[in-house]
């Protein structure tokens, strides 16, 4: 498959799965809840699913685990933010918990990935 070809078809996927996770995001109580299907899982399994597609499922295990990484690193983050944000304000409080998640993924990545 040529690179412009893939390239479409991620963004069709990519935009499909969007559009499927906002309808989820929609039916969900309570609304707070509603964030988890925001557009990144979306374009996360799109992405996944294509580079499945074309390349094997092989390919798609470093992307993957990458992912992983990054997710544990959020869940540090809103650990962090909940902490700090109503002792820091919002600024500190979310600067702080940036420094969390890159702690987080980028430890998670240079002890076990890379």
């Amino acid at each position: 498959m040529s690179a412009l070809l893939t390239l479409l078809v991620k963004a069709i996927v990519a935009g499909v799965m969007v559009v499927l996770f906002a309808l989820i995001g929609e039916a969900v109580k309570p609304k707070r809840f509603a964030g988890l299907f925001a557009a990144a899982p979306a374009i996360a399994l799109a992405s996944l699913l294509i580079t499945a597609l074309t390349r094997g499922a092989p390919a798609a295990v470093p992307f993957t685990l990458g992912m992983l990484a990054g997710s544990a690193g959020m869940v540090a983050y809103c650990l962090v933010c909940l902490v700090t944000l109503d002792r820091l304000h919002a600024l500190a409080g979310s600067l702080t918990a940036w420094v969390a998640w890159v702690l987080v993924a980028g430890g998670i990545y240079f002890a076990v990935l890379r």
